[in-house]
């Protein structure tokens, strides 16, 4: 009987081809979301995973102003640190070594084109320790400045193709702030937008375009012992609150980043999954109102199945396969459209924005979606079926 299920529901969907079609296009909205939106920030999460991997477990960030009202992310567009704090830093116990960085935006002229770019300033002895030892900079041609070194710059990977209409190479001339830089290397990517559109100088020429004098925008440090990172982190902010004020100083360990990354994630996650629910609820009102239409257009049909020996069970049957399927088509073609969208943007990103990530589909988010969308179509078509296997068949014949 289930063979016969098929065949019916078969040669429904032919003689009922817009129907069906209009029916299962909110599965396939719901299931594209969940697989195309999922995939991509699992790519992302995995993407920023394996770069504090490659930065290491081992340091803390720096900055003025409060996490717990956002204003820490000043540190991108504030002065407040200092070189004196560098050495107060590097003075507490359990520090191996601090690093400040000036951050600024400034006018980059190359060729007749002149744009608005990051510029990090860091001292060429830090600097060395940042690429080589640390390892959060990677050289990918040429070579880093050195001490006693001026008017020199390393580029990140997207500033080096897509800043600007031509390439900046190693050896070119830019302008920054109307004063002469000689490129000497480019760096390996990073795999986001930002750090990798950067322009690295040392901190001693980014002050005398700024007239910053000591100022740091943030400080990295580097922990001796990984296990006592936290209780570190806790000096770091204590003694320069100490000198600052209260909530005037915020660190951020590895681990930290890691976490807020993961909870972005996860709410990114949670409001995709209602999203696509929403999307799936409607579908499933779509597939029951689909059934309930084709019980009454098929109510003589029920009739002769009836009267012909045909039991309750075996119309409840057809009409579950017949929905089933609808759901199970919806989840296939929403699987492969979502799978479209995810590697399109994929490509996307990787060209137009410069964000080097992979989308990530896993062979449990598939089930996961096929599965959600065969039981949105079995449960949407339980109330159907029952409605049919409940007429009487003497009066299901006189239907009209």
């Amino acid at each position: 009987m289930i063979e016969e299920s098929f065949e019916i529901a078969l040669d429904t969907f032919k003689h009922r081809k817009l129907s069906s079609i209009l029916t299962v296009l909110g599965i396939v909205i719901g299931i594209a979301a969940i697989i195309g939106l999922l995939s991509i920030g699992t790519g992302m999460q995995e993407s920023l995973g394996e770069a504090l991997e490659g930065m290491g477990s081992d340091k803390i960030m720096i900055m003025p102003g409060s996490l717990e009202d956002m204003s820490g992310f000043a540190a991108m567009t504030t002065d407040s640190l200092s070189d004196k704090d560098v050495e107060i830093i590097e003075g507490i116990s359990g520090v191996k070594m601090a690093a400040g960085m000036l951050f600024k935006t400034l006018p980059i002229k190359f060729d007749d084109e002149v744009k608005s770019n990051y510029v990090t300033g860091i001292s060429a002895e830090k600097a060395d320790i940042f690429f080589l030892e640390m390892k959060i900079f990677e050289i990918n041609e040429g070579r880093q400045y050195r001490e006693g070194d001026s008017n020199l710059a390393v580029l990140g990977s997207r500033f080096v193709d897509d800043v600007f209409e031509e390439d900046v190479n190693v050896g070119d001339t830019l302008y920054i702030k109307d004063t002469k830089f000689k490129v000497i290397g480019n760096l390996k990517s990073l795999g986001n937008d930002e750090d990798d559109s950067n322009i690295f100088i040392s901190l001693e020429d980014i002050r005398e375009l700024v007239g910053g004098k000591d100022s740091l925008t943030m400080v990295y440090a580097q922990v001796s012992n990984v296990d006592n990172i936290d209780s570190v982190a806790k000096k770091i902010e204590k003694k320069l609150e100490d000198k600052y004020g209260e909530n005037t100083i915020s660190t951020m360990t590895s681990g930290q980043m890691a976490e807020m990354m993961d909870g972005i994630f996860s709410t990114v996650s949670f409001v995709i999954g209602g999203i696509a629910s929403i999307a799936m609820i409607v579908a499933g009102v779509g597939i029951a109102n689909t059934m309930f239409t084709s019980v009454m257009e098929r109510t003589k049909e029920i009739g002769v199945m009836k009267a012909i020996g045909a039991t309750d069970l075996d119309i409840i049957q057809i009409f579950l396969v017949e929905s089933a399927m609808l759901g199970l088509l919806g989840g296939i073609i929403g699987i492969l459209l979502g799978l479209g969208i995810a590697y399109g943007i994929t490509l996307a990103a990787g060209d137009s924005l410069g964000v080097a990530f992979e989308a990530t589909v896993t062979n449990e988010l598939i089930l996961f979606s096929l599965g959600f969308s065969l039981v949105v179509g079995i449960i949407s078509g339980i109330f159907p079926a029952r409605r049919a296997a409940k007429l009487q068949p003497v009066e299901a014949l006189r239907y009209e």
